[in-house]
């Protein structure tokens, strides 16, 4: 044997034992962000303790302890966004924020306020500017956040901010309303993304945003049964919080965990990263009630199924803020799992990767998530990633030469997957056989424990940087559709070629960026969530082309087979497309049904089919 092959094979064996070292790391269950409470930016996404800053001319730092990535130095993300887009970022060519100082006074309705100061205590209202300015939005990017900081002023603010405190405050506030011809707004986290809280222009009544974020009790608990009832005002990460003391979970982890509310996922039907294992949020809520101006809808009494005619609850899931106020909801809760596993997989190509996910599918074995990233965002993932010490920068390098000149992958087609299995150890053992073992079948590799658990956590501070990436005239957003397993290459492909030829239409500078991962599987089909940014600076209105491009992609979504959305909602920029998905009848019998329970469009947004 030459001294050359016995360094091969050293090599060979090094490479294996790094790469699947880690394979699965097993733990006693904690949370996947941070329980730290904090203040919250008042505009963009999240915690002001976390912000993502120019550490030098190509290095960015994280601030704070929140996230994985918190405290590191990245050296490589500026680079690779700079490949990217074709465009050179630096610190000093900054967007400076200017949140808007000419604010309108607000359009009072005397007769309202004062049913309110005789009803409600006077910390439960308020028309402070900043007040009005933050429940005027959501976290829409472009359309509303980028416009706040750094564009056009906002059409139509609300005049007036209210906080109930318990249902008997709901029913005082809409019943005043109601007397007064009030333009009522429930308002949750603020975290959606579909400009479902943007005030219709020519509203000229009193516009009133209810931040139901005081509700937010634990009502009841069944051990016996699994159930609790929860105030919708409640935050995920507060309920996950308060659930975990006494050893239970709903489940329910949405990337906007931290600050969206049980009612928020209720009224634009959520779906959450552990849907395989818990269900998305129609799964989870038995039962709900929803306040409007004619009373109460909801059904007396909780059982597991029932046949009773047309559920009321059906009107609460996707409403959008249009019926009325969601007040509480009992929820299915599952006791804390006994361990939970991370896991990774890398694929030479996310064709291959997605042939893999199918068969899992259909196998009946699923992890609590699996998420197939295309080779843009596992790319991305690595840029994040902080300077590695010196023996982690060997160990790297050997793992590359495993991968690239042992396995043949190749670094511009590699894709991966990022796993959390969770329940009992013998569940998650035989999950653990059944996964890794398929994979082997379709060409994947282990890319570790430590990488399944960064990917995952990661989903949570992704925000962060879109803001952080504003400021450097770089737009970026984020849609979803639901697809058949047989269209998604066609989707997918679809929006690449779209995006291209519109860039070029409107003459942006540089490239633009595209990025898409399968969230969720379903035994029909996918969800596929996409990234797309764009270089900004140069165009004459930069939010306006990027709001054309993404409606240009979602018109090919719809061509090619895919959902208007699978979890971010219609709100009103999905508005336009109603008419292509829903016959006129099936729109006026919606629109009958709001006139029923609320006749005087007191819940005036305005959202998905109701549309000006």
């Amino acid at each position: 044997m030459t001294i050359i092959v016995v360094i091969l094979i050293i090599v060979l064996l090094l490479g294996a034992i790094l790469l699947f070292s880690g394979l699965l790391a097993e733990q006693t269950p904690e949370m996947n962000y941070s329980a730290a409470d904090g203040e919250r930016y008042a505009h963009k996404w999240g915690y002001t303790d976390t912000s993502f800053d120019f550490a030098g001319p190509t290095t960015v730092k994280v601030t704070g302890k929140r996230y994985p990535v918190s405290g590191y130095t990245m050296p490589a993300l500026i680079p690779f966004v700079e490949e990217k887009l074709g465009v050179q970022l630096q610190a000093e060519d900054l967007n400076t924020e200017s949140e808007r100082r000419d604010v309108p006074a607000p359009v009072m309705n005397s007769g309202f306020l004062t049913a309110l100061q005789a009803g409600l205590k006077s910390n439960q209202y308020s028309t402070d500017t900043r007040d009005r300015l933050i429940h005027s939005h959501g976290q829409l990017s472009v359309d509303e956040v980028y416009r706040i900081l750094y564009g056009p002023s906002l059409m139509r603010l609300v005049d007036l901010v209210v906080y109930p405190e318990q249902e008997a405050d709901v029913k005082k506030i809409i019943d005043a309303a109601y007397q007064h011809n009030i333009c009522l707004v429930p308002y949750g986290g603020g975290t959606n993304v579909s400009g479902a809280l943007t005030c219709p222009a020519k509203e000229t009544r009193t516009i009133v945003s209810v931040d139901m974020r005081r509700m937010d009790r634990i009502l009841w608990l069944d051990a016996d049964n699994k159930l609790a009832c929860v105030e919708a005002g409640i935050s995920g990460k507060q309920l996950e919080l308060e659930l975990d003391k006494k050893g239970y979970t709903t489940g329910h982890e949405p990337d906007s965990i931290e600050l969206s509310t049980l009612g928020g996922w209720i009224s634009t039907n959520a779906s959450g990263m552990k849907k395989n294992r818990y269900g998305n949020i129609e799964d989870i809520v038995l039962e709900a009630t929803l306040v409007t101006p004619t009373g109460n809808i909801e059904t007396t009494g909780v059982t597991p199924r029932n046949a009773t005619g047309i559920q009321p609850k059906t009107f609460l899931f996707g409403s959008e803020g249009n019926f009325g106020i969601i007040t509480r909801a009992v929820l299915k809760i599952h006791p804390q799992p006994e361990v939970r596993r991370y896991g990774s997989l890398i694929f030479p190509r996310f064709e291959v990767g997605v042939n893999f996910l199918r068969e899992l599918r259909q196998s009946g074995v699923l992890p609590a998530s699996i998420r197939l990233v295309n080779n843009n965002e596992f790319r991305f993932g690595q840029a994040l990633k902080p300077a590695p010490s010196y023996w982690k920068a060997k160990k790297d390098k050997l793992q590359r030469f495993f991968l690239f000149h042992i396995l043949g992958f190749k670094l511009t087609e590699m894709v991966a997957c990022t796993i959390v299995m969770e329940g009992s150890k013998q569940e998650v053992k035989h999950q653990q056989k059944v996964i890794f073992g398929l994979a082997k079948k379709h060409q994947a590799v282990s890319g570790g424990a430590t990488n399944g658990k960064r990917g995952y956590m990661l989903t949570f501070a992704i925000a962060y940087i879109r803001d952080f990436f504003n400021k450097y005239h770089v737009l970026g957003e984020t849609f979803e559709t639901s697809v058949p397993w047989n269209r998604i290459h066609e989707v997918t492909q679809g929006v690449v070629n779209e995006l291209n030829n519109q860039c070029m239409k409107y003459q942006v500078p540089g490239k633009p960026y595209l990025s898409y991962r399968v969230t969720q599987t379903y035994h029909t089909g996918v969800c596929i969530y996409f990234t797309m940014g764009i270089y900004g600076k140069g165009l004459a209105q930069p939010d306006v082309v990027f709001s054309k491009i993404e409606h240009a992609l979602r018109e090919v979504i719809l061509a090619n087979g895919g959902s208007l959305s699978h979890h971010h909602g219609i709100g009103k920029v999905r508005q336009d497309f109603i008419p292509r998905i829903q016959s006129a009848n099936s729109i006026r019998v919606l629109r009958e049904c709001k006139k029923a329970m609320d006749p005087n469009n007191i819940f005036g947004i305005r959202n998905g089919v109701f549309g000006e």
